[in-house]
């Protein structure tokens, strides 16, 4: 856990609440993000893949539901792609863009255990954890993620790092979803390698066959 000073959170704080309003007042929040906006939570999440599952459940239809996890996920942000992303994707410039370049950037880092600290380092990646502005700046960092499910037209449903995806199988085409499925899995797996530090990221993977 990094030791952040009060006054900075509480500027993280103001921060974190003016780019949420902004995303809401613009749109600019994933439909199926369900972190960090209002009238939404994990409750939420939970009940829209429960609801569809069930609806599948009522016509006798089998459901596929994958569940994918980042290890140390946010440890994995590259700043520079990050500040690209904000600027291209979400429209943040001026003032805005250069608050977060100069919260992320020439960052130093020690560790101290039993009173003995490391050598300081300045990581080109990652947040320091424990920050309030972390887990947003994450969910916008790997937003393309859903546009990656989305073209495989795949049911989903995301909180921060935790995404679920399923599909609804039937007898006429269970091959093909299930193989449109694992072609999603392998794209999303080709982006986080891509774009997510290699050599910390541990890419889960939970798969439950629902018989319904």
């Amino acid at each position: 856990m990094a030791n952040l000073k009060f006054l900075a959170k509480t500027v993280e704080r103001a921060c974190s609440s003016q780019i949420q309003n902004y995303l809401s007042d613009n749109n600019l929040f994933g439909k199926m993000q369900s972190a960090y906006r209002s009238n939404h939570s994990t409750e939420s999440a939970l009940l829209r893949v429960y609801n569809d599952l069930l609806l599948a459940a009522d016509k006798g239809q089998e459901a596929i539901l994958v569940l994918l996890d980042y290890s140390a996920a946010f440890d994995t942000i590259n700043h520079e792609i990050f500040f690209q992303r904000l600027s291209n994707k979400y429209g943040i410039s001026g003032t805005a863009l250069n608050w977060f370049k100069t919260y992320f950037s020439d960052r130093s880092r020690t560790v101290v255990i039993d009173g003995k600290k490391s050598s300081v380092y300045v990581p080109a990646e990652g947040v320091p954890q424990g920050s309030v502005i972390g887990p947003l700046s994450f969910t916008l960092y790997s937003s393309p993620l859903e546009n990656i499910i989305d073209a495989h037209g795949i049911g989903k449903m995301i909180y921060a790092d935790d995404t679920q995806i399923y599909v609804i199988l039937n007898d006429k085409d269970k091959a093909a979803s299930i193989s449109k499925l694992e072609l999603c899995i392998k794209d999303i797996k080709s982006w986080s390698i891509s774009k997510l530090n290699e050599e910390k990221l541990r890419f889960c993977i939970y798969l439950l066959v629902l018989e319904l």
